[in-house]
């Protein structure tokens, strides 16, 4: 081989040994700014997240691209199959038909691509449910979204929260462009007063800038044929900013159940649980007088402690070999004593109503 030619070669090796040298730094560099990032974990997280949703979904990753803000919004996507049906919401029949008429019935239309002669027959792009807590307000929500088998995100203010300047921007854009690309969607914003509230001058300049471009974004889907609503859930809705509350154009009140909404929610709660022959759950429905879906579902929830409690103790005290529980059957006595225990829990106005109306004797009657 000439001098020339081992020259070449060398040259040639050399080349290389650079280009390998500068891969394998740029390599380096790459890993050690992407450690640097004070999301990167988040965004590691939030990037395996997907892709098992994008799998459980069904959903094809070649049509669908998420760019790395989209990626976080999407770890608070809730599956159509996890939710409950409408008819399993009990005790708010007339309010459940409202429901159907006014969001279920146009947003299955949309979704199944059918065309109707009116362009006005659409659902509304903002709901607003308000209402005393614990009366349903996210189930109801949730069920809506299973009912039109649609994706249900349960927006999280404080993810919008970023040390960083402009992230805040670009994941509330994230939250709509996201919910177009998943559609049919709900999103369902929980303590809608405490999130988009009044503006004020002496709001933050990210807040104030959250606010003004959720609201740019949310006419885009106002002025579109998407199949995205916004349900906004609150039990102050005079705090809400009257921006916001134009754009929430169908406001329904869930209110707290009469006796026999009350009687529903029962029957709904124990429907798979063990009760005696002669359980009343009228008694129960009349002696529980301004208590909401949740406290029942609480009173019930303390009625059962008590009931097992001695079973529990026995169990224990043989050595608790048993794999299983015995299994009590609740009475409507356990129930209307466990009233007796949460009473302790009301506040001020309901202990005062219980008292106007004697019902406290009610409550605390037992046969």
């Amino acid at each position: 081989m000439s001098t020339e030619q081992m020259s070449v070669s060398l040259i040639i090796v050399k080349s290389v040994g650079m280009c390998a040298s500068t891969a394998f730094l740029g390599f380096v560099m790459y890993k050690m700014l992407q450690r640097m990032d004070p999301q990167y974990e988040i965004k590691k997280n939030a990037k395996k997240r997907v892709a098992e949703i994008m799998k459980a979904l069904k959903l094809d990753p070649n049509k669908i691209k998420l760019n790395s803000h989209e990626v976080r919004i999407a770890t608070l996507i809730t599956m159509p199959e996890h939710g409950v049906a409408l008819g399993q919401v009990g005790g708010c029949a007339s309010l459940l038909d409202q429901l159907e008429e006014n969001i279920v019935l146009p947003l299955r239309l949309i979704s199944a691509n059918i065309k109707i002669p009116s362009s006005l027959y659409s659902p509304p792009k903002g709901v607003l449910l308000h209402g005393p807590p614990g009366c349903g307000k996210t189930l109801i929500a949730r069920a809506i979204a299973k009912e039109v088998d649609a994706f249900f995100i349960n927006f999280d203010i404080s993810l919008l929260s970023d040390m960083w300047y402009g992230e805040t921007a670009k994941l509330t854009k994230a939250l709509f462009t996201l919910a177009e690309k998943i559609q049919p969607c709900v999103i369902f914003i929980d303590e809608i007063d405490s999130v988009l509230r009044d503006r004020h001058k002496l709001d933050h300049e990210v807040t104030a800038v959250m606010k003004t471009q959720f609201m740019a974004l949310w006419d885009g889907f106002l002025s579109s044929n998407s199949a995205v609503i916004i349900i906004g859930a609150t039990n102050r809705p005079q705090d809400v900013d009257n921006a916001i509350l134009r754009r929430l154009s169908l406001k329904i009140h869930v209110p707290l159940p009469d006796v026999n909404a009350r009687e529903q929610i029962l029957r709904v709660i124990l429907k798979d649980e063990n009760l005696e022959d002669n359980f009343d759950f009228e008694k129960i429905a009349q002696a529980s007088d301004q208590r909401s879906g949740a406290d029942l579902k609480e009173v019930v929830r303390l009625s059962f402690l008590s009931s097992y409690r001695s079973v529990v103790k026995e169990l224990f005290i043989s050595g608790g070999r048993e794999k299983c529980v015995r299994e009590v059957e609740l009475s409507h006595n356990d129930v209307i004593l466990a009233l007796r225990q949460f009473n302790g829990c009301l506040n001020d106005s309901q202990k005062a109503h219980c008292s106007k109306n004697h019902l406290t004797e009610e409550v605390f009657e037992v046969d």
